[in-house]
């Protein structure tokens, strides 16, 4: 089953097992939609049950079946929250789930130059840490408008608009 990750678990909040949950996105009706999630943490994987979700100021708060007090809940802190693909929060118009920019290439003037190896989380805009083709070096990327164009995550390349942003160009 093909899944993605759309939030991790933070620290517990009150004495009835809720926790804070930091959501990838700023939806959440996915996971009011989705009664089973799939937890994952340093290779381990957990399946577990949500009995709520509810908000508490401008943060999201998660119960889960089973996990009934602030120990508990402090136990699954730093777990990542995952989803079937078909679950997750659904896409507008020039949105893209970050599981499927990885491994994409990036091209600028129809050539190859590089590949995305790692998504960071930036202030203003999700950053692509993008590897050359020549000589494998590090770089980093605004996934934003002017920097990045036509993105095609169905042939995987991301279009690079700006060359100065990668000097082996």
């Amino acid at each position: 089953m093909d899944y993605l990750a759309t939030g991790v678990l933070k620290r517990p909040h009150g004495v009835a097992g809720f926790i804070k949950i930091h959501l990838f996105s700023n939806e959440a009706g996915h996971l009011k939609n989705s009664l089973g999630v799939l937890l994952r943490r340093e290779g381990r994987e957990r399946q577990l049950v949500i009995e709520s979700l509810k908000t508490s100021g401008k943060e999201f708060l998660i119960k889960f079946e089973g996990i009934d007090n602030p120990e508990e809940a402090r136990a699954l802190s730093g777990w990542e929250i995952w989803v079937e693909r078909s679950k997750a929060a659904p896409l507008k118009e020039g949105e893209f789930y970050v599981a499927d920019l990885m491994g994409c290439k990036i091209v600028l003037n129809n050539r190859v130059v590089g590949e995305v190896v790692s998504p960071i989380e930036g202030g203003e805009s999700l950053i692509l840490e993008v590897k050359t083709e020549v000589s494998g070096r590090l770089f980093l990327i605004p996934f934003i408008a002017p920097f990045v164009g036509e993105v095609d995550t169905t042939k995987k390349t991301i279009e690079l608009l700006k060359g100065e942003l990668i000097d082996e160009v």
